[in-house]
């Protein structure tokens, strides 16, 4: 195995000063306290600080998640004998838990319920703010559930949308978990092979799908989708169209009755969800019942310190994790707030307006976002937490939201798809500083392993999970050996998961994201995050965003080019050059200054808000435009042909 040596140069400069020091009042008011608090009386423990806390979870996994169970008061059938069985010999695949228990995630989302309490509030580009109080919601529910009894659907089956974040498919996804159906869903901006590469692979027995939308106002058909989906889904037994009249009779036809709960065993899927699929078919990532309700509970109420009462939102599709995760704050009693259409409509003022009109406690979005208001003079708007993922939130940023938020707690945090939550995330107890985030959640043991697979910490390495997690996948679907789910987490390392990502913990147990390892940057044998580069590039005032990467020479030695998109109308000149590259040699190294500097007009993103690297790497490889990329998992596709032609200028 090849050793490459990782340049030491600091990441942020600024680290050692607190950005944030939560007051006694918010600590001991936090979900994660009274946690603490009841861990510690359980079992006649007392933690001197969270690092002794983190660690007794990870070294006793099965008190911890047992102990998750019974803090929340989950509901189930049956009994269990063993709370985790893990064969090491298979690596993580196969882990059992909690064999021998059913529940309902859809029954844990109504024990919230308050009859005339405030369930969802939403807005969309173009409609009012509206709010759904917990009557309504059930009633709506109820109809559904009804209608897909009617239909013959059964627990197992599964149903699919093209949906919209929208008030109707909260409440569609409720009435099909609550059956014990399996949930998948697509956003309306999927293009049409994205959606039959997801939704062919897991048969699906009915469809609900919207086939007209309106984003950045502009209206959008999807009716030649429609048509393409029912002759394509030869399991299809049902489509139902949100936008004719046979909506309207699902809803008419049915008196709203008690809801029913079909509970399952705690592995029983609830959703499935997909790997971005860049290039080949998006691999079908199923999760667990179980694991996603004590996960969400977990990470929502104790790291992100959601509680009752509270207004909940996180900026997103339904084809994003990120509406799964959001959804689960109904879990702890908060009221889900739901915003539909492009975030920065009107100059970002019909987003903002509806935050300050739902009096939003909980403010979440992609890192992406967070750069792009810096510019912006918000009033009258005082969130209690704000969320970033999606791709590292840069330091320079950290600073702008603290300083436009006094008292906001900044949470930074990284997951996926691949888990549908957060392991490393935010903390009531625990300093912010700039750039990081603030800790490894409870029962994620998490370390960072150089290329000799040795632990290191201060040192930048592979993100590793050593030991499992309940929401992890449960299966990959038609994956009936396992290749695949072996391949993407566990061929690297043996008996450890493998999660993709360059991280540095601190001596402090802080955490630095440095990007995907397979879109890491290699110098001459050093090992340059992607995230450095970014850090220090978007915080010049005059780049509006930048994508970099390395070509491999036929000599052997590698060039790094960077992508900037620039602010209005500004042009790439030799001051703006000799700035970048400046900033670079002064925050990091030589090794950190590009080779070559190029103005684009926009950077790829994949619908989700990823960064597209590794298919622009492809592009200046050689790889044709169809072979880097499917262009249907992208926000912005068009704008591949530039480095395309950028690419045969150069070299072709």
């Amino acid at each position: 195995m090849t050793f490459f040596v990782y340049l030491g140069v600091p990441i942020y400069k600024r680290m050692s000063t607190p950005l944030w020091i939560p007051s006694q009042e918010y600590t001991e008011s936090s979900s994660l306290y009274a946690f603490q608090q009841y861990i510690e009386s359980k079992f006649k423990l007392q933690f001197i600080n969270y690092q002794e806390f983190h660690l007794w979870s990870i070294n006793h996994l099965e008190q911890f998640w047992q102990s998750i169970l019974d803090y929340f008061q989950v509901s189930y059938s049956g009994n269990c004998n063993k709370v985790l069985y893990w064969n090491t010999a298979e690596n993580f695949i196969g882990a059992k838990w909690f064999e021998g228990i059913e529940l309902s995630y859809a029954e844990h989302i109504f024990k919230s319920y308050k009859e005339n309490g405030i369930a969802i509030k939403f807005q969309s580009e173009y409609e009012d703010y509206q709010e759904i109080c917990w009557k309504e919601l059930q009633e709506k529910v109820s109809k559904i559930q009804q209608y897909l009894v009617d239909k013959g659907i059964q627990k197992g089956d599964r149903v699919v949308g093209v949906l919209n974040n929208r008030i109707e498919t909260i409440a569609i996804f409720l009435a099909v978990n609550s059956l014990g159906a399996i949930w998948s869903c697509c956003s309306p901006d999927f293009g049409d092979k994205a959606i039959i590469e997801r939704f062919e692979q897991i048969e699906p027995k009915l469809l609900f799908i919207e086939t007209e939308y309106q984003y950045n106002d502009k209206k959008f058909s999807k009716r030649e989708t429609f048509y393409m989906l029912v002759s394509r889904l030869i399991t299809l037994q049902e489509v139902i169209n949100l936008n004719d009249t046979m909506w309207n009779t699902v809803l008419d036809n049915y008196a709203p009755k008690p809801l029913e709960f079909v509970r399952v065993p705690f592995s029983h899927p609830i959703w499935i969800l997909y790997s971005s699929g860049t290039t080949g078919k998006p691999k079908a990532i199923t999760h667990s019942t179980g694991g996603n309700l004590l996960e969400h509970y977990k990470a929502l109420s104790l790291h992100q310190n959601v509680q009752a009462g509270e207004n909940f939102l996180w900026y997103s599709t339904t084809g994003w994790m990120m509406w799964n995760y959001a959804l689960s704050s109904l879990l702890c009693g908060a009221t889900l707030c739901l915003f539909d259409g492009i975030i920065n409509h009107n100059n970002h003022q019909t987003f903002w307006n509806f935050l300050k009109q739902a009096q939003v406690h909980h403010l979440g979005a992609g890192a992406v976002y967070f750069k792009s208001i810096e510019h912006l003079d918000i009033k009258d708007c005082q969130p209690k937490v704000i969320g970033s993922t999606g791709s590292p939130l840069p330091a320079s940023t950290f600073e702008v939201l603290q300083a436009k938020f006094p008292n906001v707690h900044i949470i930074s945090l990284s997951g996926g798809t691949d888990v549908c939550s957060a392991f490393l995330s935010g903390n009531a107890m625990l300093t912010v500083y700039s750039g990081q985030l603030q800790c490894k959640t409870l029962g994620a043991d998490i370390v960072a392993y150089n290329e000799e697979g040795i632990e290191v910490m201060d040192e930048v390495g592979e993100l590793i999970i050593k030991q499992p997690m309940p929401s992890m996948p449960v299966y990959f679907l038609n994956d009936a050996r396992n290749d695949k789910y072996r391949e993407s987490y566990f061929e690297k390392f043996p008996n450890v998961w493998a999660h993709g990502d360059w991280i540095k913990i601190t001596r402090e147990e802080g955490i630095l994201i440095y990007g995907r390892s397979d879109a890491t940057l290699n110098r001459g044998g050093v090992r340059i995050g992607t995230a450095e580069i970014y850090n220090t590039v978007n915080e010049l005032g005059e780049v509006k965003d930048s994508l970099v990467i390395t070509t491999d020479e036929k000599d052997g030695s590698s060039k790094m080019l960077l992508f900037v998109q620039f602010e209005d109308n500004l042009k790439l000149d030799e001051e703006i050059q000799t700035k970048i590259k400046a900033n670079l040699r002064k925050q990091y190294s030589p090794r950190h200054v590009p080779d070559s500097i190029f103005q684009v007009q926009d950077i790829p993103y994949t619908l989700s808000g990823k960064k597209l690297e590794i298919p622009v790497k492809k592009i200046f490889s050689g790889v044709s435009l169809e072979k880097a990329v499917s262009k249907d998992i992208m926000r912005n596709p068009e704008c591949l042909e530039e480095y395309f032609v950028l690419y045969n200028l150069l070299f072709g």
